[in-house]
């Protein structure tokens, strides 16, 4: 029985009865013949299962047999010999009353109204309450008069047959009173909300499903939404697929609609053939549609299954392998682009007229760059090479092949002649976004060329904001960590090619580092070994460059150098003073010293005509003011310019960059930090004051840099490295700070996977620290300055620069 094997079961049970028949068997024939017969009916063998019910009612005439057998009948569209064996059994009085309510559907299947009307008024007490009510509201239904039987419906408590759904029938009845909510709040559907649906299946009743599909037409809902369309015993299955295909396509939602097609179950194109005709230009428009909504791997299936239906389409293919590749899938990239090659010499030799020696030869070198382009990524880098060497056999003048041979030359880090390669392939054509970004990284450290490169080439790769962007110089951005070790690891990564001299100069003050530093970031300074690495550094730069150098060797003094330290006073004020001497022939001398002036502290009298003096010096003393607050800020809080901006606001109340200034003599987490900034931004907006706009966007930079420390800053220890983390803590303290209130610790370990997804982590909740030998061991929690609209993954960066 176990195993199903029931006519086996049934001579065993027989063979066992006849060598004793006093044996007592809690097994029975007819149970054996019930069994047998659900399962032949369970896998849709009616006429088999039509005899095993046979059998039982031979055996014992009961409730089980009579239902069953009469189902077997009915799913053979035997209504009437269904009929006859129930008719039969009620008239000798037989038929368990249970099955009343069955036997009076069976008369409506086979259109006897009059002998129903006739039964519930003069045999009654023959059938139950419910039996009654449903026979009564069924009669309603059929004299057309839904208001009067839908107080039956409502009456009947419970099934009126095996089987039966008790609310589908008053469900069905609002339906034909077309009173849509009342009868979806029945079935269990529930209610849109404007454009939102809520996806609620429901019950799976048979008799629900037809009733669900109607409902969610007439609401203007997916079937998918309400039915689940992957039942196998759905009724009208492929119909359902079909209208759901449907629904999507009124809503020109081509990118669902794709999905509906490839999941299709088999017997929908068999039931419906004429889809198939739609199943070319669906894919097309659904890959477009997907495309637009940044979804490439959807994009890739659609147009990757009819890229070759009827027949191989270049057009199309040329389309798809941009999709492959922005998706890095190589492998599929490479295939598509040898179908490329091979169509391209068939058309050559069926049409020589129309391929030209010349048109032959640059396609098929850009196909081979192409294809060298899929071997890297795949390590084959010989192929990749005789890919290369084939295609400038072809046509060495190519833009893409002089594309490739900078990018090869950049590879061997040798920019200097990388350059004049890559920006030909650009000013020729050539739109492969790593040579773009090859010359972008080759001219790192020009930055005025790098600019004038990405403002020509930058918008036809989606780098449009170059003067948008904010340009820290490097040292002020090593600086702004305000911690000795993520300075260093700053540091340590721009010792090649050689850093800028004011980055050289911080350099120079790391290696004079005689301890460690302090909980306070301060350490011990070896100036015998400092002191003439400066002077010489400073030697060796014009007058114009010795600005920058000073500014940042005063300020990393001032910031990291133990202030008790003998002699370290002395050297700072030797050092403002050579900015002091060079204002007289470089004007940037003068907005410096007014930059370092609160940080000498000098007495009110003194600091009052020093300051005066410089914007004396200055055709725009409010701007320089205002340049010197928010340099000064950049660096810590400091209000001892504040009197000087309220004097020269109260001159210039409309300065952007005045009340930009004001706003960073308060904490950035404050209201009147806000109130000042947010006022000198709108009318800088409102005047299109391109400096000021300019100083928003750092201050924004200096902003988030300050808050992400304040957030870890209490991780780190005094090199600047993050010790074990608590993520779901990290994350209260950073809500804390962009919110300004606490965050439930609930919300934010709801939070948290998803944010894990994101950064591209696969931490587990029991992750609290994060390091990795093969991962630099920095914190990349600094953020980054913007750089160009794109980055290439092929080289692994330093924290700071993801």
């Amino acid at each position: 029985m176990a195993k199903k094997q029931y006519p086996q079961a049934l001579r065993k049970l027989q063979q066992a009865q006849k060598r004793n028949p006093d044996q007592v068997v809690s097994l029975t024939e007819a149970e054996i013949w019930l069994q047998q017969g659900q399962h032949e009916y369970e896998r849709g063998q009616y006429a088999k299962a039509e005899v095993s019910f046979g059998q039982l009612l031979a055996l014992e005439p009961g409730e089980d047999a009579y239902y069953w057998l009469a189902k077997s009948y009915l799913a053979q569209h035997k209504e009437a010999e269904a009929l006859e064996l129930f008719k039969s059994a009620f008239d000798d009085k037989t038929l368990p009353k249970n099955l009343g309510g069955s036997y009076l559907k069976l008369l409506l299947l086979n259109h006897q109204v009059e002998q129903v009307e006739a039964l519930v008024k003069t045999q009654a007490k023959r059938f139950y309450a419910p039996h009654l009510h449903w026979a009564r509201g069924a009669l309603a239904l059929q004299a057309g008069d839904p208001k009067a039987a839908l107080p039956h419906f409502k009456k009947m408590g419970r099934q009126a047959s095996p089987g039966d759904h008790v609310s589908a029938w008053e469900a069905y009845t609002y339906r034909v009173l077309e009173d849509w909510p009342a009868a979806e709040r029945l079935i269990g559907m529930s209610p849109a909300f404007g454009s939102l649906v809520f996806r609620s299946m429901g019950p799976k009743h048979p008799v629900l499903q037809p009733l669900r599909m109607v409902l969610a037409i007439h609401s203007g809902r997916r079937l998918g939404a309400v039915c689940d369309l992957d039942q196998p015993n759905l009724p009208h299955r492929s119909a359902a697929w079909v209208l759901d295909l449907l629904h999507l396509l009124k809503e020109s939602n081509h990118h669902d609609a794709a999905h509906v097609v490839l999941n299709f179950p088999k017997e929908v194109m068999v039931d419906y053939p004429e889809l198939k005709t739609l199943y070319r230009p669906l894919m097309l428009l659904a890959g477009q549609q997907a495309l637009q909504q940044q979804e490439l791997d959807c994009t890739a299936t659609f147009w990757g299954g009819v890229v070759n239906e009827p027949e191989f389409d270049p057009q199309l293919a040329v389309q798809l392998y941009h999709v492959l590749t922005a998706n890095e899938d190589e492998r599929a990239a490479q295939q598509l682009v040898n179908q490329l090659l091979s169509w391209v010499k068939k058309a050559a030799k069926r049409d020589p007229q129309a391929w030209p020696k010349d048109r032959l030869n640059a396609t098929e070198a850009k196909l081979y760059c192409w294809l060298a382009d899929q071997q890297m990524g795949l390590g084959r880098y010989r192929d990749a090479e005789r890919s290369v060497a084939r295609a400038e056999q072809l046509a060495p003048d190519h833009p893409e092949v002089i594309g490739r041979k900078g990018m090869d030359l950049f590879a061997d880090e040798k920019h200097q002649e990388a350059i004049p390669l890559l920006t030909q392939a650009l000013e020729a054509g050539c739109r492969y976004d790593e040579v773009y970004l090859a010359l972008v990284e080759c001219l790192e450290h020009d930055k005025e060329t790098q600019k004038s490169v990405r403002r020509k080439f930058g918008k036809h790769f989606g780098d449009i904001a170059v003067d948008t962007e904010v340009d820290i110089p490097s040292w002020v951005e090593a600086l702004s960590f305000q911690y000795y070790g993520v300075m260093e690891a700053f540091l340590n990564n721009r010792r090649t090619p050689p850093p800028p001299a004011p980055l050289k100069a911080l350099q120079i003050f790391l290696d004079a580092a005689k301890d460690e530093p302090s909980s306070s970031q301060k350490i011990s300074l070896d100036l015998e070994a400092a002191v003439p690495q400066w002077d010489e550094l400073l030697r060796s730069h014009s007058s114009g460059e010795q600005v920058e150098i000073l500014k940042a060797i005063y300020l990393v003094i001032q910031q990291h150098a133990r202030r008790n330290q003998k002699g370290i006073t002395a050297q700072q004020n030797r050092y403002a003073e050579q900015i002091v001497d060079l204002i007289a022939t470089v004007p940037e001398a003068n907005l410096a010293y007014l930059v370092l002036l609160p940080l000498k502290h000098p007495s009110g009298n003194r600091l009052e005509a020093a300051v005066n003096a410089a914007l004396r010096r200055s055709p725009q003393p409010a701007n320089l003011l205002a340049q010197a607050q928010l340099q000064l800020s950049q660096f810590g809080p400091n209000r001892a310019l504040a009197p000087f901006i309220e004097d020269q606001l109260r001159q210039e109340p409309q300065n952007p960059l005045l009340l930009l200034a004001k706003a960073t003599l308060y904490p950035r987490s404050s209201r009147e930090y806000t109130t000042y900034y947010d006022q000198g931004f709108e009318l800088a907006r409102r005047l299109q004051d391109a400096a000021a706009l300019q100083a928003c966007r750092e201050e924004e930079w200096f902003k988030s840099q300050e808050m992400t420390r304040r957030v870890v800053g209490s991780q780190l220890d005094p090199r600047g490295n993050l010790g074990q983390i608590d993520m779901i803590d990290l994350m209260q303290q950073m809500a804390r700070e962009a919110f300004g209130t606490e965050v439930p610790p609930e919300l934010i370990a709801q939070m948290l996977p998803e944010l894990m997804a994101q950064m591209g982590g696969e931490f587990g909740p029991l992750d609290d620290d994060f390091e990795d030998e093969d991962e630099d061991d920095l914190p990349p929690f600094f953020l980054p300055l913007p750089g160009p609209g794109k980055s290439s993954s092929k080289k692994r960066k330093p924290w700071y620069q993801l």
